[in-house]
């Protein structure tokens, strides 16, 4: 008899540099570090550029641009895991069991599109809730936003934080080439557009000598100048660095070597890049907004709101007491084995288990 066969919709990882590209690339190799958990096969549905990117011995499903309108992978699965609530891939019908991960509703925050536009996503998002066996969310925040905006029809919704991997030995921090003098920094990350909110950032460099820094593909071509016109206001484009997308080693050095790691999103689901800030001990100043303080913890400090001089406020004090608290940096390492793809994969893969009655 055939093992059931789950294939995990990796889809998203035709955007590099994005979080949900990390998301399906760092469970996937755990999915398969952990797989002997589970009878059924696991297989991957991907882009043609990532066949192969978990080792010639798994199986890979080709995804295909006209797989939107029929997608005869679909009945190659027992169970479908959709990694992605905006998934134009996700099954509609059929008899295999379907897994849906839900990652936030940003765009019900993002102040860019119609309400008509925002109803007609939430119903395309509910829809894929009706048909789901399974949902999952990456953290109890996203977990009580979608209570408020969707009818989960009393399905079960389970919470999986996502992991983080800071493997310094496969990718040692490197310098990058825009890094020219030794001015201090101030490190954000992100796709650069208007829900990261990076642009409140820029007066922090006043009165001061850093530089700040902000690494992430170019989503809003007119979110970069408005980021860049706030430089222009406060006198500092010359240092506000908008190098666009960086590899993992350049990442971790720049983590590594900041006077502090900045993110004050107002649209985030889960917001890896602030757990892969505590694995470098240097202070980290969050968005109160959304799940940030649910992640971030006591490893974290806040910026209460976005009036710049509460906001410098709130960096000097987390500087000051991150360099005399010999507590800050434990907190960091505790808080960041919180968030592991191992025990993630271990999760996802019980939760397999349970909708196939392994």
């Amino acid at each position: 008899m055939m093992p059931p066969r789950v294939i995990v919709e990796d889809e998203r990882m035709k955007y590099p540099y994005t979080g949900l590209f990390t998301f399906c690339e760092q469970l996937s190799k755990s999915l398969v570090k952990n797989q002997h958990q589970t009878q059924a096969e696991l297989s991957f549905y991907v882009p043609e550029n990532q066949v192969g990117f978990l080792g010639v011995n798994q199986k890979y499903h080709l995804q295909k641009s006209w797989h939107k309108l029929y997608n005869p992978i679909h009945a190659k699965a027992d169970l479908w895991h959709g990694t992605y609530q905006g998934s134009r891939y996700f099954p509609r019908s059929g008899k295999l069991k379907k897994m849906l991960t839900i990652h936030d509703l940003n765009f019900l925050v993002e102040q860019r599109k119609s309400e008509q536009k925002q109803k007609k996503l939430l119903q395309k998002v509910q829809a894929q809730v009706d048909e789901a066996d399974q949902i999952t969310v990456i953290s109890n925040f996203t977990l009580q936003f979608i209570k408020q905006h969707l009818n989960l029809k009393g399905k079960n919704v389970e919470v999986i934080y996502n992991g983080c991997d800071v493997n310094l030995m496969a990718n040692p921090p490197q310098k990058p080439e825009f890094i020219t003098d030794g001015h201090p920094f101030f490190f954000s990350i992100g796709t650069i557009a208007e829900k990261k909110n990076f642009h409140v950032l820029v007066p922090l460099l006043r009165d001061n000598e850093c530089k700040l820094i902000i690494a992430g593909i170019h989503q809003q071509p007119d979110y970069v100048e408005k980021i860049k016109s706030e430089a222009k206001k406060h006198d500092v484009l010359d240092r506000v660095i908008l190098p666009g997308s960086i590899t993992t080693a350049e990442k971790w050095w720049l983590m590594q070597q900041c006077s502090a790691f900045l993110f004050p999103s107002i649209a985030e689901g889960f917001g890896i890049p602030v757990v892969e800030a505590m694995h470098f001990e240097r202070p980290i100043i969050l968005s109160s907004h959304t799940c940030l303080p649910e992640i971030g913890g006591n490893a974290a400090y806040y910026f209460a709101d976005f009036d710049p001089d509460l906001m410098m406020r709130n960096l000097q004090d987390a500087v000051n007491d991150f360099s005399s608290n010999p507590n800050k940096k434990q907190a960091m390492a505790e808080r960041s084995k919180m968030f592991n793809w191992d025990l993630a994969a271990e999760k996802y893969i019980d939760l397999y288990n349970k909708i196939l009655e392994l």
